[in-house]
């Protein structure tokens, strides 16, 4: 693939060119804990509430 691969062993998808055509964000959270991690090392976390409740901010690493 051209920005990354399956990894059949581990069970994931593998981004080698962090040049996607668009953002690439990924959520974890729980109901009380979350945040957002982007392919470019950008992101934030955040208690309750992303728009109110950030605890990180985001930064631009690109």
């Amino acid at each position: 693939m051209r920005y990354g691969h399956f990894d059949d062993a581990a069970r994931e998808y593998v981004i080698t060119r962090p040049d996607t055509p668009r953002s690439w964000s990924n959520y974890l959270g729980s109901r009380l804990y979350g945040g957002i991690a982007t392919q470019n090392a950008g992101g934030y976390s955040f208690f309750r509430s992303g728009g109110t409740g950030r605890l990180l901010r985001m930064r631009f690493n690109g």
